[in-house]
């Protein structure tokens, strides 16, 4: 009898750490929504490019973000779509395997 509060102290504990395990140690809502809000198709030359970001979609947002950090600190969201953000992220993945190239020797 006397065991009760026991198990009903370690039932208590167990679900206190599972409810901690389910947040994330960021904080809730800055995970929960999209960083970008409006997004532009208009051209961008990737001169002015600083930085550019593409994040999949996850719980965070539904759908793909492009974020491009202009070298005057701008940040500009594209819309996925737009032709010319496909075109230069194609093209700096080529430049990337050039200049990592993977060789493998057979012996």
């Amino acid at each position: 009898m006397p065991s009760k509060p026991h198990y009903l102290l370690v039932a208590l504990t167990l679900c206190w750490f599972v409810a901690l395990q389910a947040f994330p140690m960021n904080g809730c809502a800055a995970c929960l929504k999209c960083r970008c809000i409006r997004t532009s198709s208009a051209f961008i030359s990737p001169r002015l490019f600083h930085r550019i970001e593409i994040l999949p979609p996850g719980v965070h947002c539904r759908q793909t973000e492009i974020i491009v950090t202009k070298k005057d600190k701008a940040t500009v969201c594209v819309t996925p779509d737009a032709r010319w953000i496909n075109k230069v992220i194609a093209k700096l993945q080529r430049r990337e395997v050039q200049s990592f190239p993977i060789s493998t020797t057979i012996e």
